[in-house]
Order: structure tokens, then C-alpha cells, then sequence
């Protein structure tokens, strides 16, 4: 019970990653605050949170709000007693040429990627405050916000947006009474809909994927859960500022 006594706000918790660490987390203690933007989904991810033995909310989200962000955290507070953890995991990806990228896709990615972790940080440090039990953030960029991957500048761009913006809310963060550790987890290639929805669904090319990663497998979002867990607890109440890459070795070439 790593968590245990603690309120975690997870964003994007509606599939993926997101659902996976609103599970494992209740299961390690921690109470949880689930946003998204789709309801049914967020009632099925509250579903599995309490089919585990855990407490769950969903709260509907749309993280480049501030007044969104602020509902969620008025939640947390009302209704678990506090805000300790947030994961901000909430983000958008998709590929094209950079010729065909419009401004219309650079700002919405932008907005998605960083106006939403921006705020969720900004908003973690009130709420922590609040709380006054000081607290940890994860920030979720991607493999892709360190190295360069092709038809994929505006989701390159933003994700190496968050890893800058981690390390300097750390040292603001350290600064803080109680202090508020931040990190960044950085995806390798990860089997959610984010993946699927952009190259298909198939045995084929998971596969494929699964040959040109060193551990020879595809993530899965347990995997991604678990790392979140480890950035979360007192594990690593000496790790802030970092970029924790989990992705079956796939950057190390």
C-alpha cells in the first residue's frame, strides 16, 4: 500500500494509461480523482477502480481549462480531503507531414500537450498547498519529446515542451513547504488506442514494433502504471526534476 491515504487526480483516465494508473494506484492505496472527456468511459474506469477495492471519481475534463482544473481540484478537496498526486497524462498525437501540419493541428496539439500540463501543474502546486502534505506530479511526455521521429514535429515539439517545463516547476516545487517533487515519464511504444488509432490494430504490427525494441515486446499501459506508482510514492522522495524513460530500450540506440 504504497499510496495508501493518499488522493491522486489522474487526467486522460478514461483508457490507456490513464485507466491502467487509476487501477494499479487505488490498488496501492490511493484514492482517485479520474478525468476525461468521455463520461461512459470515465464511469467504466470508476467501475474497475472499485471492482479492485479502491474509491474513485470521475470528474469531466477538458485539461486546457482553467476553470475545469479548477472544478477538479474543488472536487478532490470536497469529496477525498485533499490533492497529493497528479498525473498528468492527458494528450494528443497524430502524424503528418510537416507541410500538411496547419495551424489549426499545432495549436490544438499545443494546447492539449503543454496549456494542459501547464495547468495541471499550476494547479497541482495550489491544491498541494492547500492540502498542506506537500505531494508529487507526473508529468507523461513520450520517448518522442527526447529524440526525433518523422511526420511527428508538433507531437515531438510538445513533448519536449513538457520535459523543459518539468524540470524548471521542480525546483520551484523544492522550494515549497511541504516540498512538491516533479517528474516526467517518457512512453516508449505503448499498445493503447493512441497507437492503434494512428497505425491499425494487428498482431502484425504489434509485432513489428515488438522486433525493433531491444526488450523485444510492446508496453503495455500496466507497465506505464507501474513506473507512475514508483514516481508517485516515497520510493522516490529523492528523485525530482527527472525524465524516466520506460520503453524497452528503444531510445538507448
Amino acid at each position: 500500500m504504497r499510496l495508501k491515504n493518499r488522493v491522486a487526480v489522474i487526467t486522460g483516465a478514461t483508457r490507456g494509461i490513464g485507466r491502467a494508473a487509476a487501477v494499479k494506484m487505488a490498488q496501492e492505496g490511493a484514492s482517485i480523482v479520474a478525468t476525461g472527456r468521455d463520461e461512459a468511459a470515465g464511469a467504466e474506469t470508476v467501475r474497475l477502480v472499485t471492482q479492485a477495492g479502491g474509491q474513485c471519481v470521475f470528474q469531466r475534463q477538458d485539461v486546457t481549462q482553467d476553470d475545469d482544473w479548477a472544478r477538479v481540484m474543488d472536487t478532490a478537496m470536497a469529496r477525498l480531503g485533499g490533492v497529493d498526486i497528479v498525473v498528468n497524462n492527458a494528450g494528443m498525437f497524430f502524424v503528418k507531414p510537416l507541410a500538411d501540419t496547419t495551424d489549426a493541428d499545432w495549436e490544438q496539439s499545443y494546447r492539449v500537450n503543454v496549456e494542459g500540463v501547464w495547468l495541471g501543474v499550476k494547479h497541482g502546486f495550489s491544491a498541494m498547498a492547500r492540502t498542506g502534505r506537500g505531494g508529487a506530479i507526473v508529468n507523461v511526455s513520450s520517448l518522442m519529446g527526447l529524440v526525433g521521429y518523422p511526420n511527428a514535429v508538433a507531437y515531438c515539439a510538445t513533448k519536449g515542451a513538457i520535459t523543459g517545463m518539468t524540470r524548471a516547476a521542480a525546483m520551484e516545487g523544492a522550494e515549497m513547504r511541504p516540498q512538491v517533487r516533479v517528474n516526467t515519464l517518457h512512453p516508449g511504444v505503448i499498445w493503447t488506442e493512441m497507437i492503434t488509432g494512428q497505425f491499425g490494430d494487428s498482431k502484425e504490427l504489434a509485432d513489428s514494433f515488438a522486433a525493433d525494441t531491444p526488450l523485444r515486446a510492446v508496453g503495455q499501459p500496466e507497465d506505464m502504471a507501474d513506473a507512475i506508482i514508483y514516481l508517485a510514492c516515497d520510493e522516490s522522495s529523492y528523485v525530482t526534476g527527472a525524465s524516466l524513460t520506460v520503453d524497452g530500450g528503444r531510445g538507448a540506440d
